[in-house]
């Protein structure tokens, strides 16, 4: 089955065919309606003429693989993120889904994205694939009655944030989110260069001289049947005292609603200073997300390693989800880390002195190499981590830090 890239006159056919599978409405006469795909995307499908009995001018199957980046231990890598992948009702069962996922991985090697992410409708499916499951989004419900006793924090002040002002919140979040591993860097023609609209507003946290701490971003709406009435997307600070004094400020909102929910970092720092104990998790479902590496060498060489760590090892990834050269994730490679650098090259005939050999399966290298996962961890999950000892204590050192996360909006 021949898959083909999809152009601004497939947009119509295949945004229709989304919306229909994932819900939504989509009325191509508005004016308002987009008319072609984002530049910062590839999308790729399958014509149902190709197909036994398919008629012409449609899609049997599309994918949408954005052009994302994302932050890694220090460094930043290129993400594949795959969205919209939607068979035509008429097709499903004829093996279309599994042709057009092999290809997404495959276009994702071509254009040089060593990683790849998804939001799964159905994990298990693109399990088979070789993606694993390595973060989920988390939202709490905060009683607005305990901010309020968070004392004053002394020189910080608080400033809306405007069109001319949003550059020094992106340029902040940058900074703050830099040591996180898969945050997504935000950036355009995927983000507006703007503010987000659609009720968004956000404060940033200075000090006397103007210098950025901090920011709070939200969207008022009507109070729902639980109390909240107030959506924070992001409470990020460079300190402590940068956190309580947003949290204070989210305080002051006790006059209108009495619940808030707070979107956080799976190890978000902001947990460390939420004062009181009628915080709970918030009850709607919880998204997924799931990751596969793409290109091996590439995902390690994008990190940074630990300045005082140093040696060699021989790392074996095994996918067998894949054919054979669909990408760049299996192989033998030599993984060497020396002043804060790594460097990951394949095997070559010459051999050099290694501290051991790691040989992980292609879910295993998935979920390790987006960090803050030991060896131990997918051992507990039944992936392939086998190592000798050594070289097991190198690659958890290498790869340590926080645990992924993805929050994909300001």
């Amino acid at each position: 089955m021949p898959v083909r890239d999809l152009t601004a006159q497939d947009f119509v056919t295949y945004k229709t065919m989304s919306s229909g599978a994932f819900g939504g409405s989509y009325d191509p006469s508005s004016a308002a309606a987009p008319q072609d795909f984002s530049p910062g995307e590839t999308a790729i499908g399958i014509d149902a003429s190709a197909l036994p009995g398919g008629l012409d001018g449609v899609i049997a199957a599309g994918a949408r693989i954005r052009h994302d980046q994302i932050a890694l231990g220090g460094g930043l890598v290129r993400c594949g993120g795959v969205a919209g992948l939607v068979v035509h009702p008429a097709h499903r069962g004829d093996g279309l889904f599994g042709t057009l996922l092999t290809a997404v991985i495959a276009r994702c090697a071509a254009e040089d994205m060593p990683v790849s992410m998804l939001y799964p409708s159905h994990p298990a499916l693109y399990r088979r694939y070789g993606y694993q499951v390595v973060a989920r989004g988390q939202s709490l419900i905060v009683p607005l009655v305990e901010l309020q006793r968070i004392p004053a924090v002394p020189d910080r002040r608080l400033v809306p944030v405007t069109a001319a002002t949003m550059p020094r919140l992106r340029e902040l979040y940058h900074r703050l989110s830099a040591g996180d591993n898969a945050m997504l860097r935000r950036e355009p023609p995927l983000f507006a260069e703007g503010l987000p609209g659609a009720g968004w507003s956000a404060l940033l946290l200075q000090d006397e001289f103007g210098t950025n701490h901090g920011y709070l971003s939200w969207t008022r709406h009507g109070q729902d049947p639980r109390g909240v009435g107030l959506d924070v997307h992001e409470l990020m600070g460079r300190t402590r005292s940068d956190r309580l004094a947003l949290l204070r400020s989210l305080g002051s909102w006790s006059t209108v609603t009495e619940l808030v929910r707070l979107r956080v970092r799976t190890e978000d720092p902001v947990l460390d200073v939420l004062p009181g104990a009628g915080t709970r998790p918030s009850p709607e479902p919880v998204p997924l997300v799931m990751m596969r590496v793409i290109d091996t060498a590439a995902t390690l060489r994008a990190r940074r390693a630990p300045e005082q760590l140093s040696g060699r090892i021989r790392l074996v990834v095994e996918d067998g989800t894949v054919p054979a050269g669909t990408c760049r994730a299996a192989g033998t490679f030599l993984v060497s880390a020396d002043s804060g650098t790594i460097a990951a090259e394949p095997e070559s005939a010459r051999v050099p002195e290694v501290l051991g050999t790691v040989r992980l399966d292609i879910h295993a290298a998935s979920l390790l190499l987006m960090g803050g996962r030991s060896l131990a961890d997918a051992r507990r999950l039944d992936l392939t981590a086998a190592a000798d000892p050594a070289a097991e204590t190198f690659l958890d050192a290498l790869l340590a830090g926080p645990r992924p996360s993805v929050m994909d909006a300001f």
